[in-house]
């Protein structure tokens, strides 16, 4: 995070193209028009362009993420910021109640620990398991030459996902019941309110909206800032986990974050 590496006087942001983390610092840095380039990859390839990038440093690893993960943000003045929060703060810092107003700091921390990794399983537990839907995605979110690449690895991709991400029957169940879990908590807090801190949108509101975005599928015309999958392109059971995800009220307040926060800037 304090970390420095040549600059070409440019901000430059590495990002594995569909992942929430990286949905919520893309998402930041568009809502306060902070100048940029995204450079965009696939998994397993996303962490050897930061690795280039940062001439071998990376960040910091953590719980959720390794020293090679993405979102990270190399400044023009030579600053690698590599972690989702630190860019959201960095976009907004000239509102410093966007980020730091009562409790919201508190629970981007949460949502990040007790939210993300759970509906990052699940989207690639749906992802790996339906024919042609990695094949898709990439082909949705990168270069053609990249994709070419990235298809030409599939088997290899694909068995290296499963293992990195512990991809399983048990773990899919054990992570949808935290999402569910989560929802429930959110929808209690949410009671009588428009936001989760405060009177006005903040990180918080972000980072559970961005966190989610996976697992309600939301789509470019709904402002998500990469491609996901229609849900017309899913099979009866991704699609049942889909709607009950889209119908629940907390789910539901993400979608109306994209709507009137995120849509607006997509447009």
């Amino acid at each position: 995070r304090g970390a420095s590496v040549p600059t070409d006087m440019e901000n430059r942001l590495i990002t594995l193209a569909f992942s929430h983390y990286n949905e919520k610092a893309r998402w930041a840095l568009e809502r306060f028009s902070v100048p940029h380039r995204e450079e965009r990859y696939l998994p397993f390839f996303c962490s050897a362009a930061v690795a280039v990038a940062t001439r071998g440093r990376g960040g910091e690893a953590d719980r959720t993420s390794s020293r090679f993960s993405t979102p990270v943000l190399l400044l023009s003045d030579g600053r690698v910021l590599s972690d989702s929060t630190d860019i959201v703060r960095y976009a907004a810092r000239q509102d410093e109640t966007f980020s730091s107003s009562d409790g919201v700091s508190e629970l981007v921390d949460h949502y990040g620990d007790q939210l993300g990794p759970y509906t990052r399983l699940l989207a690639y537990w749906h992802m790996v398991r339906l024919p042609g839907m990695i094949e898709r995605t990439a082909i949705d979110n990168v270069s053609r030459r990249q994709a070419r690449i990235f298809l030409r690895l599939l088997p290899l991709v694909r068995g290296n996902l499963k293992k990195s991400l512990g991809l399983s029957e048990a773990s899919r169940d054990r992570a949808l019941g935290r999402v569910r879990k989560e929802l429930d908590a959110t929808a209690a807090r949410l009671e009588g309110r428009q936001h989760l801190c405060g009177e006005r949108f903040t990180a918080a509101d972000l980072t559970f909206a961005s966190l989610m975005s996976p697992v309600l599928c939301v789509q470019r015309d709904e402002g998500h800032g990469a491609v996901l999958p229609p849900l017309e392109s899913l099979d009866g059971e991704a699609r049942g986990f889909v709607e009950e995800m889209r119908s629940h009220e907390a789910g539901q307040f993400a979608l109306r974050m994209y709507a009137e926060e995120r849509g607006r800037i997509a447009r």
